[in-house]
């Protein structure tokens, strides 16, 4: 290598023209980020690394919309121990977890204030002492989201997630959850409908009543109680075991449980006057529907002034009835028919305010059905049975 000396002999050391500035400035410059970047996503994955992976599998499927997410590997002992009142806490929680308070969207309030009106779920034994569970779902014309989830420990699960419940009250609120997707992270425990691998499912309905006495247990949403629920039991009876550990908080809004298992046992769980309250089927009955009325014998007395205008109590009785009459002659119910009855009872979601009881584009979002013998459910988007109709294999 060649230098020049000066006439002392010391170097001379040559001046970096301007365009060699800044492409030196410019090379930093894309160091420095490149270095930050990879921090970001350091932390990101340290903060959560399943929630990042759950977020990369988010797919829309139908223009409903309808969407799904695969969420693995996932723990929540932290969010347990946040014991979050709301389905709005839940989401603050997941986005302070990744962001730490950074600014960005946040939905609106949930509308947990008793509209999932004239919903129904129910259990029924099959001709081959097999099961079959079904549920028709009443809201608001909102995003679904589906979520395949798998925990650390526990049982693998099909979840529904109504976007309502997370503050999205119409379809043009989608830009502002998709286009911030970390916080559909919290869907996963905003749950109202699923089942797991060992068919217990559990369906979340809204009521007039709901109070549970605040004691020293953990305080729980009951979303995140259907999260508990699928994750951690196979049958009806643990589920009851489950939610005597904990303290449901219904701050935002009344709901009952309605819950069945593989072995054909099956309850509606209720919070009356501050304690939980079981009712199984009538004897010898082989099923059991459950709507927003409620079950507890102190306050069945109230339906005399129970508005009907959504159609809950001739909706009860109507599968009751038909369910009662099919075991009359030695009849069950298979999927096909139970998907069947369903369609035939969802409401047309409402083009105006006024169709519908002066609601805003209310309606049946969806209806699903379970089948223990094929373990198979099925999921039918606004009773579109030609192209948006979904099985999924739960074996």
């Amino acid at each position: 290598m060649n230098v020049q000396l000066n006439d002392s002999g010391v170097p001379i050391l040559r001046q970096k023209t301007f365009g060699q500035k800044v492409k030196t400035f410019l090379l930093w410059t894309i160091l420095v980020i490149m270095t930050l970047a990879a921090a970001l996503l350091v932390y990101l994955c340290l903060a959560g690394a399943s929630e990042m992976a759950a977020l990369t599998t988010l797919k829309k499927v139908s223009d409903h919309p309808y969407y799904t997410m695969e969420y693995d590997n996932f723990n929540y002992d932290d969010l347990l121990s946040e014991e979050c009142d709301t389905n709005d806490e839940v989401i603050q929680f997941y986005k302070s977890k990744f962001f730490k308070g950074l600014s960005g969207a946040f939905p609106g309030e949930n509308k947990n204030d008793y509209v999932t009106r004239g919903s129904l779920a129910f259990s029924s034994r099959t001709n081959f002492n097999a099961q079959v569970r079904g549920r028709i779902y009443n809201s608001y014309d909102t995003p679904i989201l589906m979520v395949i989830a798998k925990p650390e420990n526990g049982y693998k699960s099909w979840n529904i997630v109504d976007m309502a419940d997370l503050g999205l009250n119409s379809r043009e609120s989608i830009n502002q959850w998709y286009n911030n997707a970390f916080q559909t992270v919290a869907a996963s425990y905003c749950v109202s409908e699923g089942i797991n691998s060992e068919f217990f499912g559990v369906s979340l309905i809204s009521c007039p009543v709901a109070e549970c006495d605040d004691t020293s247990k953990v305080n729980i949403t009951p979303f995140l109680a259907v999260r508990l629920l699928l994750d951690r039991v196979a049958t009806v009876d643990s589920a009851i075991d489950l939610l005597k550990d904990y303290d449901i908080d219904f701050s935002g809004g009344a709901y009952h449980f309605s819950v069945s298992d593989k072995e054909g046992k099956s309850a509606v769980i209720e919070y009356v006057d501050g304690k939980m309250s079981v009712k199984y089927p009538e004897a010898n009955m082989f099923h059991q529907v459950c709507t927003n009325k409620m079950e507890d014998k102190n306050v069945r007395s109230a339906e005399k002034d129970y508005s009907d205008r959504f159609k809950e109590l001739s909706l009860y009785r109507e599968f009751d009835k038909t369910f009662s009459a099919m075991y009359d002659f030695g009849l069950g119910v298979d999927r096909t028919y139970a998907a069947l009855m369903l369609n035939d009872a969802a409401q047309t979601i409402a083009s105006t305010n006024e169709d519908h009881f002066g609601t805003n584009m209310y309606g049946t979002l969806y209806v699903v059905s379970y089948d223990s013998a094929k373990m198979q459910m099925n999921i039918i988007i606004e009773s579109d049975t030609k192209s948006q109709s979904y099985t999924y294999d739960l074996k």
